[in-house]
């Protein structure tokens, strides 16, 4: 063996031109290059080793109206809420009939020569919860294998759940980071996170640090896979690791994908060793370059795609046809490890039990009768018209007086699902193979081959196609427009990818989008309000009279902190001071309220006072007497008539009632209103005596502060 078949997984790691084989290291024993020459037409048997709620939902009716402790959310909870016992009888009976020799040669019979087959490492080397749970699981592997022997079928194994998690989701074994808010409400999708690559930062989004102790145990589990399942002839591979998460560091996973590589080429060097992109599957050219029997997996769904119409499914479909040839070219094999016939995110539980990812389901849902239990001591589901707790984050998919959520389906949905299928496997017809996703589902038949082949969606046979499907991408126009290559936009919203090469995550793009809407409308409030304040007579010498009361508070209110958004001008907190800004409502932030000599002011006849000639004026008064605090509703008496007749109980020589002064109208609207001095107005009188007035002048803090003896 090479040296760098002993490599082991440490820092500093090896530069991507290190991970290839020459010649010399290639083996030349009977390998997996003639796997790959035949195409592999498959299923994956999802939902039986590896429990996911919304395959087998009826598995789960037993947590339904749980809370905190007593809820499982996957293969891990449902070990740790029932215990080993209860769980492990429920699995027993689950494992028999989840997978049965009639479904299998029901499958070989429609054209299926390949299962891929979920596993979880706790199957080689048990830890809690699994200790006594998930006995006999291996056993159940073995029946499976030889009956696919007995039919005719291959088997590759898909190492699915690790310890940890390697993408923080259900079809992991283990829900990573569920937050109990209360007993009945969990949030899981604002703190999801995988623990098997080591500590994550969910602010920076990247890890701290690497479990490289976990990587080494999942490499030896990888070994343990391999020694004892090798002699198993309808066995011809294994996936080293379903669906690790985005975030995974690229070189820790490629420095995996090569030890594991090299330990199952040497418990079993015909097998075919196959990687996952972690939904990065433009990043992988040059990657094993020159190494035998190796192949890509991708995966390919349109559940959380946003609305479209058909066509635009039909595009993104056939532009896979061209994808896939554009990275075997420059990449490895490729092979379509998952992908199936749904259009949406309606499937109870597919986002989660009792939860749903934000945003979806994106369209309205149907609803049909819930599957009933087939384990013993399960009751069926719920019917009440409410659903059970716990509540998740997100909209709760759940059961309704015996109702499941499920598709609506299309108008025409036979002839478009038929025209999809079509579409999907011609496009996959250049790659080295794909799997189906599910060969069978309780509730949902997008998701089922069995329920799929049966309503006609898919083609009697999938290994001899009919030679009219070959041309449907070309008759529909499909490959030709707009399909999705830049290996994100086409991925399942909980793998969607930042965009590359360091730039703003999604949430600094939202955040800056925001911020900027906020901004325009700020801006463009402030071009309304200038502009009907341009309708407005200006105020003379930028003056603003005010009466002393009013003053009194506008001028505390001064002092007080800014608020909003300064550099648009919205700087003053809703205080006193806006009633200043009532009558001119933009008001500069360098205006400053002080007192003049009353001199200084104009003086109009007492008998006007109650003339009240200007409507501003009447405004004004009307918002002091709803703003202002009780203590100082004195100031602001009845609003008199506007024909100029004096109020009754006024004395009769004009002067204000209850022998208290009250401001002039002058004095209160300011220049706006008022005749200007010189220009034909009524010569003003003295003020009442003891009276002072406020005006507000520019000039900041440098403005002068006057104040006028009372006479």
């Amino acid at each position: 063996m090479s040296s760098s078949r002993k490599r082991r997984l440490s820092n500093p790691l090896p530069k991507l031109a290190e991970y290839s084989c020459s010649r010399d290291e290639k083996d030349d024993r009977a390998g997996s290059s003639s796997v790959l020459g035949m195409q592999l037409r498959g299923v994956n048997l999802h939902g039986w080793l590896v429990l996911q709620p919304w395959v087998t939902p009826s598995l789960f009716y037993q947590f339904e109206g749980k809370g905190r402790g007593a809820t499982a959310f996957d293969m891990h909870g449902f070990c740790r809420v029932l215990g080993p016992s209860e769980a492990n009888r429920q699995l027993r009976q689950h494992w028999r009939a989840w997978v049965t020799e009639r479904d299998l040669a029901r499958l070989a019979s429609q054209g299926i020569n390949t299962l891929r087959i979920p596993v979880g490492d706790w199957m080689w080397e048990p830890y809690e919860p699994y200790v006594g749970c998930t006995d006999g699981a291996i056993d159940e592997l073995w029946r499976v294998i030889h009956l696919c022997k007995r039919v005719g079928l291959q088997v590759l194994i898909d190492l699915h759940g690790v310890r940890g998690s390697q993408n923080g989701f259900d079809n992991s074994g283990h829900t990573q980071n569920v937050t109990w808010t209360d007993d009945s409400h969990f949030e899981h999708w604002p703190h999801r996170s995988a623990g098997w690559q080591g500590s994550f930062d969910p602010l920076q989004m990247v890890y701290t640090d690497i479990s490289w102790s976990s990587i080494r145990a999942t490499v030896q589990v990888l070994e343990a896979i391999a020694t004892s399942l090798r002699n198993l002839s309808p066995v011809i591979g294994v996936e080293a690791l379903n669906e690790p998460w985005q975030y995974t560091p690229l070189d820790v996973l490629r420095a995996f994908y090569w030890e594991g590589y090299w330990a199952v080429r040497a418990a079993a060097p015909h097998w075919l060793y196959v990687i996952h992109d972690s939904f990065r599957v433009d990043e992988w050219r040059g990657y094993m370059r020159g190494c035998d029997g190796v192949a890509l997996d991708t995966h390919v769904y349109q559940a959380w795609f946003d609305i479209r119409p058909q066509s635009a499914f039909l595009d993104n479909i056939c532009s896979w046809r061209d994808r896939i040839r554009s990275l075997q070219d420059s990449a490895l094999p490729l092979l379509v490890g998952e992908w199936s016939l749904a259009t949406d995110n309606c499937a109870m539980w597919l986002n989660g039990f009792h939860d749903n990812a934000p945003g979806y389901p994106k369209v309205e849902c149907g609803a049909a009768p819930c599957p009933q239990p087939y384990v013993s001591g399960i009751a069926g589901p719920p019917a009440d018209a409410d659903p059970p707790a716990p509540f998740g984050s997100g909209v709760v998919s759940a059961p309704r007086q015996g109702l499941c959520p499920l598709s609506k389906g299309w108008a025409d949905e036979d002839d478009y699902q038929a025209r999809a299928a079509a579409a999907y496997l011609t496009s996959f017809d250049s790659a080295v193979g794909w799997f189906f996703m599910n060969f069978k589902a309780e509730l949902q038949p997008h998701w089922s081959w069995g329920h799929s082949h049966a309503r006609g969606w898919l083609p009697p046979n999938a290994t001899t196609l009919p030679t009219r499907l070959y041309n449907v991408c070309r008759a529909d126009g499909g490959g030709r427009r707009g399909g999705p290559m830049d290996g994100s936009s086409d991925l399942p919203w909980y793998n969607s990818l930042p965009r590359p090469h360091g730039a703003s995550s999604s949430v600094a793009l939202l955040f800056g989008v925001g911020l900027g809407t906020l901004c325009a409308t700020a801006a463009i409030l402030k071009g309304v309000l200038l502009l009907v304040s341009l309708s407005n007579r200006p105020l003379q010498n930028g003056r603003l009279q005010l009466p002393p009361r009013l003053l009194t508070l506008a001028r505390k209110s001064q002092t007080r902190k800014p608020g909003g958004l300064g550099p648009l001008g919205l700087k003053h907190r809703v205080s006193s001071r806006s009633l200043v800004q009532y009558t001119h409502p933009l008001m500069a932030a360098d205006q400053t309220i002080v007192e003049v000599d009353e001199e200084a002011v104009p003086q109009i006849d007492p008998a006007a006072e109650y003339s009240w000639r200007s409507s501003r004026a009447r405004n004004l008064l009307s918002a002091a007497q709803r703003l202002l605090p009780s203590s100082l509703a004195p100031w602001a008496p009845e609003l008199p008539p506007l024909d100029g007749s004096v109020p009754e109980g006024s004395p009769p020589d004009g002067s204000p009632p209850n022998g208290e002064e009250q401001p002039s109208l002058e004095r209160l609207v300011g220049e706006a209103d008022a005749p200007e001095a010189g220009s034909g107005g009524a010569a003003a009188g003295p003020p009442p005596p003891g009276h002072s007035v406020g005006v507000l002048r520019r000039g900041g803090g440098e403005a002068a502060r006057e104040q006028a003896s009372d006479t």
